[in-house]
């Protein structure tokens, strides 16, 4: 029995490597110009600094404390004790001189009301109170602004949380740790005592498919093992925090293909551990509400569903017998038609749509696509 936990240094450098995930192949499936609008808003919201979500944040952190290393968390994220912001508007202002005098190597020597110039040009950059005196807009960002400065100072390299968000990501942790249905995928104590089984938290896989270099982070993976140490079975587990109840996580499974998710898994875990999918198990989603606590649930996704998610669906009609009418399906994208379209654009330099080079004069319009048909 062991347990791996990978080092946070190796999970920061598995989100900066460029091989292609299952989140970027499913960006394609709405097009060309959809998978290259998503790359330029990381891009830029990357330089830019933007603040994570909420949502993103709530998830991340909870990620990291049930299966990041210990004292991660704390290393991470940073809970802020501010009970009140300033605006909007004013925290632009703050931060903008926050980041002036990083750069300039300044935190440590100079205190916030020291740096008169420096918040003079942040309000005026955003016209903050123009028609004040330039003591009086100063003044008052020096008065509203020194605890979120010292925020920032304290919290420099982190993510920052409220203590709100901290104690709902606290209930979340708890709730996934005591409940009958999930407490034993997070007790480490007790996974430390069972035999011929190792768990691998936050695992980091690198493959080849179809020629192409690619990626996959699991959340926790077991592996169970005969007496001579040879695999029997793998079980591939994701944790996921959505919005509203946990019964309506299927929902989610369609919003955000989850299913190509599962199906990439299976097939980074058979690369990893050189098996066949016959020793894969079924793939779990362990859910969570993020807006009412306390009903955590382990879903386990259908064979139809896994291959799903590898093959997609053909477009086409199908009638129904019982109510006498014709229905359209468009086809629904696995990730092995998206990873065709990928390597298909990457030959073509992702500069046409597929669908304009195989329409380059007229493109059908069908009224009954996408609707029902009577017959």
């Amino acid at each position: 029995m062991a347990i791996f936990i990978t080092k946070q240094d190796k999970i920061d450098e598995y989100f900066e490597r460029p091989e292609v995930n299952q989140s970027s192949l499913k960006d394609l499936k709405d097009g060309l110009n959809n998978f290259l609008a998503s790359i330029a808003k990381k891009q830029k919201d990357k330089e830019e600094n933007k603040p994570t979500p909420d949502y993103f944040l709530i998830g991340g952190a909870v990620d990291c404390i049930l299966t990041g290393e210990e004292g991660e968390f704390e290393a991470k994220y940073y809970v802020s004790p501010l009970d009140k912001k300033p605006t909007e508007v004013e925290i632009k202002i703050i931060e903008s001189v926050f980041e002036e005098l990083k750069h300039a190597g300044m935190l440590q020597q100079m205190e916030f009301f020291d740096a008169y110039d420096a918040i003079l040009a942040a309000a005026n950059e955003f016209s903050w109170q123009s028609r004040w005196k330039d003591e009086t807009r100063v003044s008052k960002i020096i008065e509203a602004g020194t605890d979120y400065y010292e925020d920032l100072k304290k919290s420099f390299g982190k993510e920052i949380i409220s203590s709100e968000m901290y104690e709902k990501i606290q209930n979340i942790c708890k709730s996934l740790r005591t409940n009958s249905r999930t407490k034993k995928y997070f007790d480490r104590e007790m996974q430390s005592k069972q035999e011929n089984m190792d768990f691998y938290y936050q695992l980091p896989i690198y493959f080849s498919y179809q020629g192409i270099e690619c990626k996959a982070l699991m959340d926790l993976v077991v592996v169970h093992k005969n007496a001579q140490g040879d695999i029997i079975n793998i079980e591939p587990i994701d944790l996921k925090t959505m919005a509203g109840d946990t019964l309506q996580f299927n929902s989610k499974i369609k919003q955000h293909r989850y299913d190509i998710q599962a199906a990439w898994y299976v097939l980074a875990l058979c690369k990893y551990f050189n098996v066949t999918p016959a020793m894969i198990e079924r793939f779990k989603f362990i859910v969570e509400s993020t807006t009412n606590v306390g009903t955590p649930l382990v879903f386990r996704i259908s064979s139809q569903t896994l291959n799903h998610g590898i093959e997609g669906a053909p477009e086409g009609y199908f009638v129904s017998e019982d109510e006498g009418r014709e229905l359209y399906y468009p086809e629904v994208k696995g990730y092995k038609q998206l990873m065709a379209e990928y390597i298909y654009y990457s030959e073509q330099g992702f500069k046409m749509d597929k669908a304009l080079v195989d329409n380059e004069d007229i493109i059908e319009l069908d009224w009954t696509v996408g609707i029902v048909k009577r017959i």
